[in-house]
C-alpha cells in the first residue's frame, strides 16, 4: 500500500484460471488440498480479501486472515461483511472436502452471529469449519472466527446443495 496525502491506494493480483475445472477427475478433497499446497490457483476471492486456505481435512477447513484497515467500516472496526466472507470461505472449503469428483455444491444459505468488534489490535483471525451433516443433496457445516487470544469473535452455519456436473 501506499499512502499520499491521507489517501492509501491498495493493489493486489489475482490469477483467473478457475480450479473448478478439476471438479469432475478429482474428489473436493484431493482438490483442496492442492489449493492448500498452493497447486492450484488462488481464487480471485481469496487473493482480494487477503485470506488463506491453512488446513484441510475431511470435513474440516480453516483459513486465517488478518484485520486491516483497508476493511475498516464507519465505526473504525473491521467490517461484517470481511468477517462473514472469511467465515464463508473456511464453511465452503470444510463442504468441498466431502464431495466425490464430478460434484459442485451452491450455498443454500449462510448464517453469521457477530460476538465482538474486530479491530486491527486482533492481528489474525482463524476461521475453523467443519460439516455437521453431509448427505446426498444437501451438505451443512458450522464454524467459527477466532482471535489469537483464543476469543470467538464470530459464528455461522450454512446449508449447501450439492449438484452433480453435467458431462
Amino acid at each position: 500500500m501506499t499512502e499520499l496525502l491521507g489517501v492509501v491506494t491498495r493493489t493486489y493480483e489475482y490469477q483467473r484460471a478457475q480450479p473448478a475445472l478439476l471438479v469432475g477427475t478429482m474428489s473436493g478433497l484431493e482438490t483442496a488440498q492442492l489449493a492448500r499446497d498452493g497447486k492450484l490457483p488462488t481464487p480471485p476471492i481469496i487473493a482480494t480479501l487477503c485470506i488463506s486456505l491453512v488446513d484441510v481435512a475431511e470435513g474440516r477447513a480453516a483459513l486465517d486472515g488478518s484485520p486491516a484497515e483497508w476493511q475498516y467500516n464507519q465505526l473504525s472496526t473491521v467490517h461484517g461483511g470481511w468477517l462473514a466472507a472469511l467465515l464463508d470461505s473456511a464453511l465452503g472449503y470444510a463442504v468441498q472436502t466431502v464431495l466425490p469428483a464430478g460434484h459442485q455444491f451452491t450455498t443454500l444459505d449462510l448464517h453469521v452471529r457477530f460476538v465482538r468488534a474486530v479491530t486491527v489490535a486482533v492481528f489474525r483471525l482463524r476461521a475453523d469449519a467443519q460439516v455437521t451433516h453431509a448427505g446426498s443433496r444437501i451438505v451443512t457445516a458450522e464454524g467459527r472466527l477466532i482471535g489469537p487470544d483464543g476469543k470467538v469473535y464470530a459464528t455461522g452455519t450454512t446449508s449447501c446443495l450439492v449438484l452433480k456436473m453435467e458431462q
